[in-house]
Parts: C-alpha cells; structure tokens; sequence
C-alpha cells in the first residue's frame, strides 16, 4: 500500500464523496441523454476509475469531486450534452421536489441554460445547480480556479438575461482604482471570495451602481439554478451501488486509523544527527576558529620586523595613483625672489587640468501609445501606435479581456515608433486595458468596450 499511504486518501473519504455526489453525477448523467439503468451503471463505472486513479496516480485526481463530474461531463458531450431539456421518463411518484420542480419557472431556467455556451453552462450547473465548491469545479472543468470563476459569472449574467429577457449589464461605467473582475464579483455573491477581499469590494458596491447592478444579477441566476430539481437515483439501487464501491475502496485504500497512524510517524521522524551532538560540532568549530586565527595573529605580529624593508631616505618620492586637482585646495607662501634686472621672468608651471568626463545621458523615459479606435464591440481590430520607445527593442502589446486576451509583438524602428495590432476579446461591455512593454519603458490606454 505504501506509496506515501496512498496519497493520505482513506478508504472513508472516497465513500462518503461517492455517497454525498451520486444523486448529482446521476441527474448529470439523465439529462445528457442516458436511461435510469445505464446511468447507474456509468456512475459506479465511474467511481471505481475515481479509486484506481487514486491508487495509481493520486496526482491526477485533485478533487474528487471535480474528478468523477468531469467524467461524466466529458460523456454528456459525447452524447449530445441535452442538460437543458427535461427528463420525460421518471415516474410521476418519483420525480423530485424542489423551489422550481414542476412550475414553469423551471421550464424558463432550463430554456436560457440550453442557449448558453456549453462551458458556461456546464460551470453554473455544476456550482449552483450541483453546489460543488469553486476547486471542485475548476478540476472538473479542467481549466485554473479563476478562469473557472469567470466562467461561472460570465454564465449567470447571460442567464439571468435571457430569463428576465433584458440587456447584460455594462461595466463601462464602473469606477475606481481597480478595473472590474467580473469572476470576482461572481464569486462574492455566492460567498467563496475570503473575507480579507469581500470586504473592500463590498464598500466598493456601495458606490459604485455599475458592479452593484451585475452583483444583483448574479445572485439572481444563482437562486434561479439552485431551485432546480435534482433526479436522485433509486434508493435501493444506490445504496447497493456504495456497498459496491466501498467493498472495493477498503480492498485497496488505507483506513482512516491508517492514514493518522502515517501522519504521527512522519511527524515523529527523528532527524539522523542528534541535534545535541550538531550543537556541541558547531561549539568546537567555533572555539577552533578563534584559536587558529589568535596563533595567526600572533606570529605575524613577531615576525613583523623581518618582513618589512626599510625605504632609503634617497628613494624618489612614489607618484600616487589620483590625479592631481588644477587648482590646489591649500597653498604654501614662499619669499619673494629679489628683483634683478638680468634675470629673466621665471616660468610658472601649471599642472594639467584634465576634465572628467561628464554623463550627459538623458533618463529614459516612458513611451505613449494611441489606439485607433478608441472604442468599439467585441471582436474590433484595434491599432495601437506606439512613440517615444527604445529603438531596436521588442514591445510586447496586449489587451487584456475578461475570458482572453490578445497579444502582439513588435520592434520600435529607429524612430522610436511602431504599430502593432490587437483585438478586442472581452466576453462582457465594458472598459479594458491595452498596455505596451519592453522591459524598461511600459504604458497603457483605455478601450471601451461597446457590445
């Protein structure tokens, strides 16, 4: 078993996150098209490859819970991903209750998930429809924890927009000193942002009508997936499905005893020197240190006499490595020498005055940028012009959107300016940065994002 006890997973843990998401990987599994008997099958499938990978490759896995949901979306895709369309085969006794089930509300909210893009529907499914926390998400849609956020954000704005039928709000009038994140709103609304970031964003929404506005929106296609019904599987197959899965977890997984009995050996590892024995080494390294450099210090300070050789008296003076100043700092009187009329006007000698060379480079400033257009809907090919910069050093040129971002790369000509070209990718309207680098000189400009 070892392997560094199985990742620290116990057969436990597998069993109870196989027994808290069966009832939603199997309403994932209907409403992408498969029958009540083959979705059981595809979930207990699916929850024995969730151990093996946990036995063989635990650095695979990340969540367990974003694992096994990913498998079963990747299959939803195979199968035609109908998530949106209601599930016509249950029984009448058995279909779920819930805030939306049977209304036509229900019916509303599942028509706006069919338009929206198959992964920001997958994203709002999976953390609102399924409550899975934002790292189980992200694993399960194989993309970073804030790209997933985005994701999730991006799908409830068009969702709630589509519902109410009315225009996505626009960010273009938001204020302050950070640009908006719209995956950061997102995640404030359904409380997984820390609290060290919720609180400055919460004052911000105080005074700022534009964040307020899509926060209201957000919140609002949170509830609206939340109340949609769950198909649970049947009670007796499901529990036959875990004693299944928990027969083979416990036949290939630690237990929880064995889990903690490996994290207190860890901690109880002793070191390989005592650190009584690295105490004392590191004391008579010291004392021998000192001792050492006093006998040093000693014999040169005896042999001193034989080592230095005296200068004669006669010996020309050494020429010292400055430079004498033009104009001496003290100067020595001298008698003046009696007038005579035969001698000749005795020659004053003038040092040299050698000049130091001064630095007369210019601080390098920051070039400037100018976009053409300034502003301009989703997809414009924006013409960014560049002055000022260093000649003969790539510029990296990038506008920086909600979901991607576009980039170019060019070199200032001897001039100093240069073009380059980028496109406008933000998934929402609203205000983006378009910034040029090279290293040593930066700037940036706004673009408004119309549609």
């Amino acid at each position: 078993m070892p392997r560094e006890v199985v990742a620290l997973v116990s057969a436990d843990d597998v069993v109870a996150a196989v027994r808290v998401h069966a009832d939603r990987v199997h309403d994932l599994l209907r409403r992408s098209g498969c029958g009540p008997e083959e979705s059981i099958e595809v979930c207990e499938s699916y929850s024995f490859a969730l151990i093996d990978a946990i036995v063989n490759a635990p650095e695979s896995v990340g969540d367990m819970a974003g694992w096994w949901f990913g498998r079963a979306l990747d299959l939803g895709r195979r199968l035609g991903d109908a998530a949106a369309e209601p599930v016509t085969d249950q029984p009448a006794a058995e279909m779920p209750t819930s805030v939306l089930s049977g209304t036509s509300g229900e019916a509303q909210v599942r028509a706006a998930l069919a338009q929206l893009p198959e992964q920001e529907r997958a994203a709002v499914m999976l953390r609102d429809g399924y409550d899975l926390p934002p790292e189980a998400v992200a694993v399960a849609l194989g993309r970073d924890l804030d790209w997933a956020a985005t994701l999730v954000a991006s799908g409830r704005l068009r969702l709630a927009s589509l519902y109410d039928d009315r225009s996505i709000p626009d960010l273009a009038t938001h204020g302050g000193r950070a640009p908006a994140d719209l995956g950061t709103l997102g995640r404030l609304t359904d409380g997984s942002l820390p609290a060290q970031r919720s609180g400055p964003l919460r004052r911000h929404l105080s005074v700022c009508s534009s964040c307020e506005e899509v926060t209201d929106r957000l919140t609002k296609a949170r509830r609206l997936v939340a109340g949609l019904p769950v198909l649970a599987m049947p009670d007796d197959a499901r529990e036959a499905m875990i004693e299944r899965v928990a027969t083979r977890a416990m036949s290939v997984l630690p237990s929880v005893d064995e889990v903690l009995l490996a994290i207190e050996e860890e901690d109880d590892t002793r070191p390989a020197v005592s650190p009584f024995i690295a105490v004392v080494a590191i004391v008579l390294a010291l004392v021998l240190g000192v001792a050492i450099a006093a006998v040093t210090s000693s014999e040169a300070a005896g042999n001193s006499g034989l080592t230095q050789t005296p200068v004669p008296a006669t010996a020309a003076p050494e020429t010292p490595a400055f430079s004498v100043p033009a104009t001496p700092t003290q100067q020595v009187r001298s008698a003046k020498p009696r007038k005579s009329a035969s001698a000749p006007p005795t020659a004053t000698a003038v040092a040299p005055t050698t000049a130091a060379p001064t630095s007369t480079t210019a601080p390098s400033t920051d070039g400037t940028i100018a976009l053409s257009p300034p502003s301009g809907p989703r997809g414009s090919r924006v013409t960014v012009t560049g002055r000022g910069w260093a000649p003969g050093v790539p510029v990296t040129v990038r506008y920086t959107g909600t979901l991607a971002t576009s980039t170019d790369s060019v070199t200032a000509n001897k001039h100093g300016t240069f073009t380059a070209h980028v496109t406008a990718s933000g998934a929402l309207p609203g205000t983006y940065n378009v910034s040029a680098d090279n290293g040593s000189q930066s700037a940036s400009q706004k673009f408004n994002q119309t549609t």
